[in-house]
């Protein structure tokens, strides 16, 4: 009866003592596969050194398990030793052979795994190319290793053969047997799934027979070796249609076929001595080994591909559809068209009736005339590749409706005969584009009269002045106070002054010229910029309709107001400063105000009282 492990046995112990047993289980199993096989590849053909031998099976059988098993990679070893002893000793009578080809085996295999222990994956190897490579790597170390120690212990031998014939049985059995166990790639069963249940089962196993029968009639008959070729057509039907693994089977399955055949002197080569029917024979199978390793995973490799790219193209669809934001793709043109391929749910929402863009349709023409001069020469630069990015806010629709654009170009399929491909990304921006211009207006506009405030007034101003510097005409800045507003408050309260107040920037508007700009500075203060005038005299004509429009009482809620207005006008010089002509004009102003109501001052010595229609006298 056993007994239990005491509390004083550690976890150590107890996997330590159980991975002993399981590595001892392991190279029985190991020693007993490696003999068998050994023992039939000895009968049937010779040792593997011997020009007579085709290939080794139990070499690629070693390093499957060693690799497979990578923690007790080495208890595969000791069983590879023991087995390829055992097989080979019961098969031929020479010991020492035996011994040394087993030491040979044992060596290559410990080489191949320990290099792919410190290279390759930790799990599932040959589920990328690059995994196939590596694979390739370490059963070449390994068999240049093993193949050393022949020449070293056992200097008659066929090094070359030895080679040769353990290279083919790692070509033919390690990948079958790391793949058998191995899970299916989900891409590649996505890519298969054209071959459901009993259908890709059915498909599979007649990519197998169709191998064997192909191997079958070419080598257990009497055809001519052009045939012998033909065993490559399923295999390619089988990398192409099933996988590597139905295909590795295949190829399998033809090398023994061939080998039992031309073993039998059966066959296309059987005219031939026997070193050059093995030797021809080994070529074969390298060739379709390659073949079906090379298209088998170059197939599985492009599934893979496609796959991978059908799921980004629908995360693509799904967050293109979900967005939260307006999304397009369109087709960017050198005439500055935008031809647009697809538009999101979100982005039709969005524009609604004020700018139906539909599919097939050209953006250019839903850009508000105003700007569509900018969006077109956006659109340009990116089709022309001067600028792979664009972002700008625009117009659309009737003008009032602002969007803000972001768009990006990529390479894309046909560029060159249908313009480059772009998608823009659009988000609404109207509301804020309204609140910026009320604030923008509230800051540069009186809150009582509506007229441009002192901030307003001065931009205008320096533009004006600008422009006058470049066609040598005058300007002249108005500046106007009002006479006997006081009493209005005093009288009918800030209500009646107010109103007085709206109603004198509505007569100072009408009396001035389209082109002039009135404002309110502050108080009962008032400006004028009059631009592109001729003369001296022009100004004076504006200043006299002013005072002219002034005369007219005020009837403010039952009361009547006489207010007048004194203006100081400042000519600006070419040279002038903005505010050098507001100063001026203030000091005119004061200056008229002092010399008595309803006069205009210029900003020199003349003094011009316009109550009774006189003209100004010189300066």
């Amino acid at each position: 009866m056993p007994h239990a492990p005491s509390p004083s046995t550690s976890a150590a112990e107890l996997t330590g003592s159980q991975g002993r047993r399981s590595g001892a289980r392991l190279a029985l199993t190991t020693a007993v596969l490696t003999g068998v096989l050994a023992h039939v590849a000895v009968s049937s053909g010779g040792a593997p050194e011997d020009a007579t031998s085709t290939w080794w099976p139990s070499a690629g059988l070693a390093l499957a398990l060693a690799v497979r098993q990578r923690r007790l990679r080495h208890w595969v070893v000791l069983g590879t030793l023991l087995g390829t002893f055992a097989g080979t000793a019961t098969a031929g009578p020479d010991t020492t052979a035996s011994a040394v080809h087993a030491l040979a085996a044992a060596v290559q295999c410990l080489a191949g795994a320990e290099l792919l222990a410190r290279t390759g994956p930790t799990t599932h190897l040959l589920q990328r190319g690059r995994h196939a490579w590596l694979l390739a790597l370490g059963g070449l170390v390994g068999v240049v290793l093993g193949s050393a120690v022949i020449a070293a212990l056992q200097p008659g031998a066929d090094v070359r053969a030895h080679a040769l014939t353990q290279l083919l049985g790692l070509m033919l059995v390690t990948p079958l047997l790391l793949l058998a166990g191995a899970p299916a790639d989900p891409a590649v069963r996505s890519a298969r799934a054209h071959l459901p249940g009993a259908h890709g089962l059915v498909e599979r196993t007649g990519a197998v027979l169709a191998c064997t029968a192909t191997a079958g009639l070419v080598f257990w008959s009497s055809g001519s070796t052009v045939w012998a070729f033909a065993v490559v057509l399923p295999v390619l039907w089988a990398a192409a249609r099933t996988g590597p693994r139905c295909t590795l089977l295949g190829v399998l399955l033809i090398a023994v076929v061939a080998s039992g055949a031309t073993a039998a002197e059966l066959g296309p080569y059987r005219d031939q001595d026997p070193t050059t029917r093995v030797a021809v024979l080994q070529g074969l199978l390298f060739t379709v080994g390659v073949v079906a390793l090379v298209t088998s995973f170059v197939v599985r490799s492009r599934e893979r591909a496609v796959v991978r790219a059908c799921e980004r193209e629908d995360l693509f669809r799904r967050t293109f559809d979900d967005a939260l934001l307006g999304v397009a793709l369109l087709r960017l043109r050198s005439d500055g068209s935008a031809v647009v391929a697809r538009v999101n749910t979100r982005l039709a929402h969005l524009l609604g009736d004020s700018a139906r863009i539909d599919e097939g349709s050209d953006w250019t023409d839903q850009v508000w005339p105003g700007h569509r001069s900018t969006f077109v020469r956006a659109v340009r630069a990116l089709a022309g590749g001067v600028e792979d990015s664009w972002h700008g806010e625009l117009r659309h629709g009737r003008g009032d409706l602002w969007l803000e654009l972001a768009i990006g170009t990529w390479p894309a399929p046909g560029e060159d005969e249908d313009g480059v491909a772009a998608v823009v990304q659009v988000i609404d921006c109207t509301k804020r584009r309204v609140a910026e211009q009320r604030l923008r207006d509230a800051a540069m506009h009186d809150a009582l009269t509506g007229l441009p405030n002192r901030v307003l007034l001065e931009d205008r101003l320096r533009h004006a002045l600008n422009a006058a510097s470049r066609s040598g005409r005058q300007v002249a800045l108005l500046y106007c106070d009002l006479d006997d507003f006081k009493p209005v408050n005093d009288t009918g309260g800030h209500a009646a002054g107010d109103q007085v107040l709206v109603e004198v920037a509505g007569r100072l508007a009408a009396a001035v010229r389209p082109g002039d700009t009135v404002a309110r500075i502050g108080g009962d203060e008032f400006a004028v910029v009059c631009p592109d005038l001729p003369d001296e005299a022009a100004a004076y004509a504006v200043a006299q309709r002013v005072v002219e429009a002034m005369r007219r009482p005020f009837e403010v809620a039952g009361w009547r107001f006489d207010v007048g207005v004194s203006i100081g006008v400042a000519l600006a010089e070419r040279s002038s400063e903005a505010q050098r002509v507001l100063h001026d004009a203030d000091e005119a102003m004061y200056r008229a105000k002092r010399s008595g109501k309803g006069r205009v001052r210029r900003s020199g010595p003349a003094v011009v009282d316009l109550r009774g229609g006189s003209q100004p006298s010189g300066t």
